[in-house]
Protein backbone atom coordinates (compact mmCIF):
# COMPACT_ATOMS: atom_id res chain seq x y z
CA UNK A 1 0.00 0.00 0.00
CA UNK A 2 2.58 2.25 0.78
CA UNK A 3 3.77 2.38 -2.82
CA UNK A 4 -0.14 2.86 -4.14
CA UNK A 5 0.52 5.76 -1.61
CA UNK A 6 3.46 7.38 -2.80
CA UNK A 7 2.00 7.01 -6.64
CA UNK A 8 -1.51 8.49 -5.44
CA UNK A 9 0.70 11.69 -3.83
CA UNK A 10 2.99 11.83 -6.64
CA UNK A 11 0.28 12.21 -9.63
CA UNK A 12 -1.82 14.72 -7.27
CA UNK A 13 1.12 16.95 -6.27
CA UNK A 14 2.03 17.34 -9.97
CA UNK A 15 -1.48 18.41 -10.93
CA UNK A 16 -1.73 20.75 -7.51
CA UNK A 17 1.95 22.56 -8.01
CA UNK A 18 0.70 23.25 -11.64
CA UNK A 19 -2.50 24.25 -10.63
CA UNK A 20 -1.68 26.42 -7.14
CA UNK A 21 1.09 28.24 -9.17
CA UNK A 22 -1.67 28.91 -12.37
CA UNK A 23 -3.98 30.80 -9.43
CA UNK A 24 -1.06 32.68 -8.10
CA UNK A 25 0.24 34.48 -11.21
CA UNK A 26 -3.36 35.03 -12.30
CA UNK A 27 -4.03 36.83 -9.07
CA UNK A 28 -0.30 38.53 -9.02
CA UNK A 29 -0.91 39.82 -12.46
CA UNK A 30 -4.31 41.41 -11.40
CA UNK A 31 -2.81 42.78 -8.44
CA UNK A 32 0.07 44.13 -10.42
CA UNK A 33 -2.46 45.44 -13.08
CA UNK A 34 -4.29 47.18 -10.01
CA UNK A 35 -1.63 48.48 -8.76
CA UNK A 36 1.11 49.42 -11.38
CA UNK A 37 -0.84 53.32 -12.09
CA UNK A 38 -0.45 54.31 -8.40
CA UNK A 39 3.39 52.77 -7.89
CA UNK A 40 4.60 54.52 -10.89
CA UNK A 41 2.29 57.89 -10.17
CA UNK A 42 4.28 58.30 -6.67
CA UNK A 43 7.51 57.32 -7.88
CA UNK A 44 7.94 54.03 -6.17
CA UNK A 45 11.01 52.58 -6.60
CA UNK A 46 11.71 49.02 -8.23
CA UNK A 47 12.94 47.02 -5.67
CA UNK A 48 10.21 48.18 -2.92
CA UNK A 49 7.44 47.96 -5.86
CA UNK A 50 8.30 44.11 -6.11
CA UNK A 51 8.38 44.08 -2.62
CA UNK A 52 4.88 45.15 -2.25
CA UNK A 53 4.00 42.21 -4.47
CA UNK A 54 5.93 39.38 -2.98
CA UNK A 55 5.05 40.53 0.51
CA UNK A 56 1.38 39.68 -0.91
CA UNK A 57 2.42 36.03 -1.51
CA UNK A 58 1.64 34.51 1.91
CA UNK A 59 -1.73 36.25 2.12
CA UNK A 60 -2.25 34.92 -1.48
CA UNK A 61 -1.11 31.41 -1.10
CA UNK A 62 -3.95 31.13 1.38
CA UNK A 63 -6.58 32.68 -0.49
CA UNK A 64 -6.01 30.15 -3.77
CA UNK A 65 -5.02 27.29 -1.65
CA UNK A 66 -8.67 25.66 -1.08
CA UNK A 67 -9.87 25.56 -4.97
CA UNK A 68 -6.70 24.57 -6.14
CA UNK A 69 -6.90 21.28 -3.89
CA UNK A 70 -10.64 21.12 -5.08
CA UNK A 71 -9.32 21.45 -8.94
CA UNK A 72 -6.53 19.21 -8.37
CA UNK A 73 -8.43 16.24 -6.69
CA UNK A 74 -11.07 16.40 -9.66
CA UNK A 75 -8.64 15.97 -12.32
CA UNK A 76 -6.48 13.35 -10.49
CA UNK A 77 -9.06 11.56 -9.75
CA UNK A 78 -10.77 11.80 -13.82
CA UNK A 79 -7.25 10.62 -14.90
CA UNK A 80 -6.96 8.01 -12.44
CA UNK A 81 -11.13 6.51 -13.25
CA UNK A 82 -10.28 7.53 -17.35
CA UNK A 83 -6.60 5.23 -17.00
CA UNK A 84 -8.98 2.70 -15.38
CA UNK A 85 -6.69 2.46 -12.24
CA UNK A 86 -9.91 2.90 -9.81
CA UNK A 87 -11.35 0.03 -11.55
CA UNK A 88 -8.36 -2.34 -10.91
CA UNK A 89 -8.12 -1.27 -7.29
CA UNK A 90 -11.59 -1.83 -6.99
CA UNK A 91 -11.17 -5.17 -8.32
CA UNK A 92 -8.39 -6.27 -6.04
CA UNK A 93 -10.87 -5.97 -3.07
CA UNK A 94 -9.31 -2.43 -1.72
CA UNK A 95 -11.42 0.44 -0.74
CA UNK A 96 -11.79 3.50 -2.68
CA UNK A 97 -11.83 5.46 0.54
CA UNK A 98 -8.44 3.48 1.54
CA UNK A 99 -6.47 4.15 -1.77
CA UNK A 100 -7.74 8.25 -1.52
CA UNK A 101 -6.68 8.47 1.88
CA UNK A 102 -3.98 10.23 1.19
CA UNK A 103 -5.55 12.95 -0.67
CA UNK A 104 -7.39 12.95 2.82
CA UNK A 105 -4.32 13.56 4.45
CA UNK A 106 -3.31 16.43 1.94
CA UNK A 107 -6.02 18.52 3.11
CA UNK A 108 -5.29 18.45 6.57
CA UNK A 109 -1.88 18.48 6.32
CA UNK A 110 -3.09 22.00 3.54
CA UNK A 111 -5.30 23.14 7.02
CA UNK A 112 -3.01 22.63 9.57
CA UNK A 113 -0.19 24.55 7.02
CA UNK A 114 -2.65 27.86 6.51
CA UNK A 115 -3.50 28.12 10.30
CA UNK A 116 0.29 28.31 10.59
CA UNK A 117 1.02 30.74 7.90
CA UNK A 118 -1.81 32.55 8.40
CA UNK A 119 -1.01 33.11 12.44
CA UNK A 120 2.83 33.80 11.76
CA UNK A 121 3.86 35.06 8.84
CA UNK A 122 0.60 36.93 7.02
CA UNK A 123 0.41 39.43 9.67
CA UNK A 124 3.77 40.56 9.14
CA UNK A 125 4.13 40.32 5.40
CA UNK A 126 1.14 42.40 5.07
CA UNK A 127 2.02 44.87 7.67
CA UNK A 128 4.92 45.66 5.51
CA UNK A 129 2.48 46.09 2.66
CA UNK A 130 0.80 48.37 4.79
CA UNK A 131 4.32 50.12 5.82
CA UNK A 132 4.79 50.52 1.84
CA UNK A 133 1.30 51.93 0.98
CA UNK A 134 1.66 54.40 4.26
CA UNK A 135 5.12 55.72 3.29
CA UNK A 136 4.72 55.80 -1.00
CA UNK A 137 0.85 56.00 -1.40
CA UNK A 138 -0.14 59.67 -0.29
CA UNK A 139 -3.93 58.93 -0.51
CA UNK A 140 -3.10 55.97 2.31
CA UNK A 141 -1.47 58.27 4.92
CA UNK A 142 -3.75 57.84 7.66
CA UNK A 143 -2.51 56.03 10.10
CA UNK A 144 -2.12 52.47 11.94
CA UNK A 145 -3.88 49.50 13.18
CA UNK A 146 -2.44 48.05 16.55
CA UNK A 147 -3.95 45.85 19.43
CA UNK A 148 -5.23 48.73 20.90
CA UNK A 149 -7.24 49.95 18.03
CA UNK A 150 -6.33 52.59 15.35
CA UNK A 151 -4.30 55.52 15.35
CA UNK A 152 -4.99 58.57 13.53
CA UNK A 153 -2.36 61.87 13.68
CA UNK A 154 -5.02 64.64 13.50
CA UNK A 155 -4.78 68.56 12.96
CA UNK A 156 -5.00 68.71 16.74
CA UNK A 157 -3.52 65.92 18.27
CA UNK A 158 -3.00 62.04 18.13
CA UNK A 159 -6.28 59.82 17.91
CA UNK A 160 -6.90 56.67 18.90
CA UNK A 161 -10.29 54.75 18.21
CA UNK A 162 -11.16 51.55 19.44
CA UNK A 163 -13.90 50.48 17.14
CA UNK A 164 -15.12 52.02 13.64
CA UNK A 165 -18.88 51.42 13.07
CA UNK A 166 -18.68 53.51 9.75
CA UNK A 167 -22.07 51.61 8.45
CA UNK A 168 -23.98 54.10 11.11
CA UNK A 169 -21.16 56.68 10.87
CA UNK A 170 -19.73 55.78 14.36
CA UNK A 171 -16.90 55.67 16.24
CA UNK A 172 -16.38 54.26 19.64
CA UNK A 173 -13.82 54.06 22.29
CA UNK A 174 -11.88 57.95 20.81
CA UNK A 175 -9.61 59.54 22.78
CA UNK A 176 -7.46 62.72 21.72
CA UNK A 177 -4.43 63.18 23.11
CA UNK A 178 -3.27 66.75 22.58
CA UNK A 179 -0.26 68.49 22.02
CA UNK A 180 1.48 71.72 21.94
CA UNK A 181 4.45 73.14 20.86
CA UNK A 182 7.54 71.13 20.93
CA UNK A 183 5.19 68.17 20.61
CA UNK A 184 4.34 68.86 25.01
CA UNK A 185 1.53 67.56 25.71
CA UNK A 186 -1.35 69.96 27.00
CA UNK A 187 -4.34 67.21 27.38
CA UNK A 188 -6.66 64.38 26.58
CA UNK A 189 -10.37 64.25 25.42
CA UNK A 190 -12.23 60.80 25.82
CA UNK A 191 -15.62 60.36 24.20
CA UNK A 192 -17.05 56.87 24.09
CA UNK A 193 -19.43 57.27 21.12
CA UNK A 194 -19.04 60.01 18.88
CA UNK A 195 -21.39 60.29 15.48
CA UNK A 196 -21.14 62.19 12.27
CA UNK A 197 -23.70 64.58 12.06
CA UNK A 198 -23.57 68.24 10.32
CA UNK A 199 -19.98 67.21 8.76
CA UNK A 200 -18.19 66.92 11.62
CA UNK A 201 -17.87 63.98 14.29
CA UNK A 202 -19.66 64.92 17.24
CA UNK A 203 -19.91 63.61 20.78
CA UNK A 204 -22.62 64.68 23.44
CA UNK A 205 -20.69 63.39 26.32
CA UNK A 206 -17.22 63.64 26.91
CA UNK A 207 -14.22 63.40 29.63
CA UNK A 208 -11.34 66.10 29.54
CA UNK A 209 -7.87 65.93 31.18
CA UNK A 210 -5.55 69.42 31.16
CA UNK A 211 -2.88 70.30 32.78
CA UNK A 212 -3.31 73.23 35.16
CA UNK A 213 -0.37 74.39 37.75
CA UNK A 214 1.67 71.18 37.19
CA UNK A 215 -1.73 69.07 38.19
CA UNK A 216 -3.71 67.21 35.99
CA UNK A 217 -7.49 68.70 36.07
CA UNK A 218 -10.49 66.64 34.80
CA UNK A 219 -13.79 67.75 33.62
CA UNK A 220 -17.08 66.70 32.02
CA UNK A 221 -16.82 68.61 28.36
CA UNK A 222 -20.32 68.66 26.69
CA UNK A 223 -20.83 68.83 22.32
CA UNK A 224 -16.80 68.29 21.39
CA UNK A 225 -16.59 68.45 18.01
CA UNK A 226 -13.33 66.71 16.61
CA UNK A 227 -12.08 68.97 13.74
CA UNK A 228 -9.10 66.59 13.10
CA UNK A 229 -10.70 63.64 12.40
CA UNK A 230 -11.27 62.17 8.57
CA UNK A 231 -14.75 61.72 6.74
CA UNK A 232 -16.26 57.96 6.97
CA UNK A 233 -15.76 58.07 3.12
CA UNK A 234 -11.76 58.44 4.33
CA UNK A 235 -11.84 56.39 6.99
CA UNK A 236 -13.84 53.43 5.48
CA UNK A 237 -10.14 51.82 3.82
CA UNK A 238 -8.56 51.43 7.97
CA UNK A 239 -12.08 50.24 9.36
CA UNK A 240 -11.22 46.43 8.88
CA UNK A 241 -7.49 47.09 9.57
CA UNK A 242 -7.62 44.23 12.60
CA UNK A 243 -8.69 41.63 9.98
CA UNK A 244 -5.08 41.60 9.32
CA UNK A 245 -4.05 40.75 13.07
CA UNK A 246 -3.27 36.99 13.83
CA UNK A 247 -5.20 34.89 15.77
CA UNK A 248 -3.59 35.60 19.23
CA UNK A 249 -3.42 39.48 18.55
CA UNK A 250 -7.06 39.71 17.69
CA UNK A 251 -8.22 37.79 20.75
CA UNK A 252 -5.92 40.16 23.05
CA UNK A 253 -7.67 43.23 21.18
CA UNK A 254 -10.89 41.51 21.71
CA UNK A 255 -10.66 41.22 25.00
CA UNK A 256 -9.15 44.89 25.70
CA UNK A 257 -12.41 46.20 24.20
CA UNK A 258 -14.90 43.96 26.35
CA UNK A 259 -12.84 45.13 29.59
CA UNK A 260 -13.87 48.35 29.05
CA UNK A 261 -17.38 47.07 28.01
CA UNK A 262 -17.69 47.54 24.25
CA UNK A 263 -19.60 44.91 22.00
CA UNK A 264 -17.23 42.20 20.40
CA UNK A 265 -20.08 40.07 18.62
CA UNK A 266 -18.12 41.32 15.02
CA UNK A 267 -15.03 40.93 15.55
CA UNK A 268 -15.45 37.42 17.07
CA UNK A 269 -16.91 36.01 14.19
CA UNK A 270 -13.06 37.06 11.89
CA UNK A 271 -11.85 35.50 15.11
CA UNK A 272 -13.62 32.36 14.60
CA UNK A 273 -13.19 32.34 10.83
CA UNK A 274 -9.52 32.65 11.27
CA UNK A 275 -9.83 28.62 12.78
CA UNK A 276 -12.72 27.56 10.52
CA UNK A 277 -11.68 29.21 7.07
CA UNK A 278 -8.34 27.30 6.79
CA UNK A 279 -10.30 23.88 7.29
CA UNK A 280 -12.26 24.23 3.94
CA UNK A 281 -8.92 22.68 2.66
CA UNK A 282 -10.17 19.56 3.73
CA UNK A 283 -13.63 20.00 3.07
CA UNK A 284 -12.65 20.86 -0.30
CA UNK A 285 -10.95 17.46 -0.78
CA UNK A 286 -13.94 15.51 1.49
CA UNK A 287 -16.28 17.09 -1.48
CA UNK A 288 -14.31 16.79 -3.91
CA UNK A 289 -13.45 13.16 -4.14
CA UNK A 290 -17.54 12.01 -4.86
CA UNK A 291 -17.87 14.43 -7.27
CA UNK A 292 -15.10 13.16 -8.87
CA UNK A 293 -15.50 9.63 -8.49
CA UNK A 294 -19.52 9.85 -10.23
CA UNK A 295 -18.16 11.73 -13.21
CA UNK A 296 -16.36 8.77 -13.72
CA UNK A 297 -14.34 8.33 -17.18
CA UNK A 298 -15.81 11.51 -18.21
CA UNK A 299 -13.80 13.75 -15.38
CA UNK A 300 -11.50 15.65 -16.95
CA UNK A 301 -10.05 19.05 -17.05
CA UNK A 302 -12.83 21.09 -18.29
CA UNK A 303 -15.11 18.71 -16.02
CA UNK A 304 -12.86 19.70 -13.37
CA UNK A 305 -12.68 23.20 -13.90
CA UNK A 306 -16.34 23.75 -14.12
CA UNK A 307 -17.07 21.96 -10.88
CA UNK A 308 -14.34 23.87 -8.88
CA UNK A 309 -15.85 26.86 -9.94
CA UNK A 310 -19.03 26.01 -8.99
CA UNK A 311 -18.40 23.96 -5.91
CA UNK A 312 -15.93 27.38 -4.87
CA UNK A 313 -18.54 29.88 -5.37
CA UNK A 314 -21.13 28.05 -3.78
CA UNK A 315 -18.85 28.00 -0.72
CA UNK A 316 -17.95 31.98 -0.98
CA UNK A 317 -21.64 32.81 -1.07
CA UNK A 318 -22.20 30.61 1.77
CA UNK A 319 -19.71 32.05 3.48
CA UNK A 320 -19.76 35.88 2.47
CA UNK A 321 -23.74 35.47 3.80
CA UNK A 322 -23.18 33.60 6.80
CA UNK A 323 -20.27 36.44 7.61
CA UNK A 324 -22.56 39.30 6.81
CA UNK A 325 -25.55 37.64 9.25
CA UNK A 326 -22.92 37.06 12.01
CA UNK A 327 -21.59 40.90 11.76
CA UNK A 328 -25.09 42.44 11.68
CA UNK A 329 -25.70 39.92 14.64
CA UNK A 330 -29.10 37.85 12.97
CA UNK A 331 -26.59 34.77 13.62
CA UNK A 332 -24.35 34.18 17.16
CA UNK A 333 -20.92 34.93 16.24
CA UNK A 334 -19.12 30.79 16.39
CA UNK A 335 -22.54 29.38 14.66
CA UNK A 336 -21.73 32.36 12.06
CA UNK A 337 -18.09 31.10 11.53
CA UNK A 338 -18.19 27.25 11.33
CA UNK A 339 -21.70 27.25 9.24
CA UNK A 340 -19.89 26.95 6.05
CA UNK A 341 -17.75 24.44 7.18
CA UNK A 342 -20.59 22.65 8.85
CA UNK A 343 -22.66 22.43 5.55
CA UNK A 344 -19.82 21.41 3.21
CA UNK A 345 -18.63 18.73 5.28
CA UNK A 346 -22.08 17.16 5.51
CA UNK A 347 -22.79 17.52 1.94
CA UNK A 348 -19.45 15.52 1.53
CA UNK A 349 -20.21 12.59 3.76
CA UNK A 350 -23.56 12.26 2.22
CA UNK A 351 -22.11 12.18 -0.92
CA UNK A 352 -19.34 9.84 0.04
CA UNK A 353 -21.92 7.58 1.98
CA UNK A 354 -23.21 7.09 -1.92
CA UNK A 355 -20.44 6.05 -3.33
CA UNK A 356 -19.61 2.28 -4.31
CA UNK A 357 -16.70 0.98 -2.72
Amino acid sequence: MRTLDRYILREFGKIFSITVLSFISVFMIVDVFENMDDLMEHGVPLWVGVGFFLYKFPYIFGQVLPVSILLSVLISIGIFSRNGELTAVKASGISLLRVLSPLFMCGLVASVGVMFINESITPVTMKKVNSIRKTWLEDIKMGVFGKRGFWLRGGDGIYNIKEMDLKNNTLRGVVLYEFGRGFEFTGRIQAREVVWRNDNWRADNATGWGLSGGRVVRKKVDKVVFDGLKSPDELVSAERGYEQMGLVELYRYIQGLEKEGYDTSRYRVDLYSKITFPLVNFIMVLVGIPFALKTGRSGGIAVGVGLSVIIGFSYWIIFAISRSLGHSGVFPPLFSAVFPDIFFFAVGVFMLSGIRQ
